[in-house]
């Protein structure tokens, strides 16, 4: 049985804490413009180290300029590049998109877990447009368990309210972090419409961290009607499922008092 904890902040991908402070310099000062053209020369350098490390900087300086070059990067023979390529993609700022969008829910199918990851976070900071958004919900529906779970953990971060139906089905999914991921992004909607469905995740899901996601998400959106799962929840064989039950009735009964 799953021991994962909620995913409360997960959206938050982290590994990026590493990332270089600057990597370039030059004999003086120069404007960003040619700082970016100069980095964007070195996405085609022979080195992988020294691709990845220009894309990562482009990124940094949030250069719209670098968006083409960044793209291609996306499709780098190396998965860091790929990685990289797509952070900085998603540093970029809404104006690129249009051109980047598409781009970035294709790469959420990459062979590399941690290439599908970055492009979520991208698409999470890019915001989404229709295009982009179906291609979400297609990938969630269609595609296989790693490629569902980027797809609900974009959803989540975008907190995007016409996938409403698309993430309640997602509660079936038979990928407990799928599931785990759609009960967490229903949650950040705010929409009671959801309430039934996450407390029915709560009584009958087999995944012990589905059950907290849920319990945790409860506690945050609901309000009476659900304090009797709840409490019900604080017997649950788990106990971290009993721990969130018992959190989520201290939130609901304080707010009613």
């Amino acid at each position: 049985m799953s021991r994962r904890s909620p995913l409360l902040c997960t959206f938050l991908l982290a590994g990026w804490s590493a990332l270089p402070t600057g990597c370039w310099s030059g004999p003086a000062p120069q404007e960003p413009g040619h700082v970016a053209a100069s980095l964007i020369r070195l996405l085609v350098d022979p080195a992988p180290e020294v691709r990845r490390t220009a894309a990562l900087s482009l990124g940094k300086l949030a250069a719209p300029e670098a968006a083409p070059a960044l793209l291609t990067t996306l499709h780098d023979a190396d998965p860091l590049v790929r990685q990289s390529s797509a952070w900085a993609l998603g540093m970029l700022g809404e104006s690129v998109r249009e051109v980047a969008g598409m781009a970035l829910i294709q790469a959420l199918h990459d062979s590399v877990p941690d290439v599908r990851v970055a492009a979520a976070q991208a698409v999470g900071h890019l915001g989404v447009s229709a295009a982009m958004r179906d291609g979400l919900i297609a990938a969630l529906r269609h595609g296989d368990a790693p490629t569902r779970r980027v797809a609900i953990q974009a959803l989540g971060l975008l907190e995007e309210r016409a996938a409403f139906y698309a993430l309640e089905a997602a509660l079936d999914d038979p990928d407990a972090g799928v599931r785990q991921g759609a009960v967490a992004a229903l949650g950040e909607l705010a929409d009671r419409r959801a309430l039934p469905a996450l407390a029915a995740r709560l009584v009958r899901d087999t995944d012990a961290g589905v059950r907290s996601e849920a319990a945790f998400r409860l506690g945050k959106l609901g309000d009476a009607s659900v304090l009797s799962t709840l409490h019900a929840a604080e017997r649950d064989p788990d106990a971290g499922v009993r721990r969130w039950a018992a959190r989520a009735v201290l939130e609901l009964e304080g707010a009613e008092g």
